[in-house]
């Protein structure tokens, strides 16, 4: 079976990949894309709501 013409070949994949690590990561936020940045504090914010109303309801009504 032949690789598509449109495929990067294996060393073209690896002189790239040698390229990326050796210029290695850039200095500051790990969320470049804002959609990505407000999803993940919005998940952020409800998973510590629902943590502290699980905590007081468990103070409240008791676990067993």
């Amino acid at each position: 079976m032949r690789r598509p013409s449109f495929l990067p070949s294996l060393d073209e994949l690896e002189d790239q990949a040698l390229e990326r690590s050796a210029v290695g990561p850039e200095k500051g936020s790990q969320f470049d894309h804002p959609t990505a940045k407000a999803l993940f504090k919005v998940a952020l914010a409800i998973t510590l709501v629902a943590h502290v109303l699980a905590g007081v309801w468990l103070v409240f009504n008791g676990h067993g």
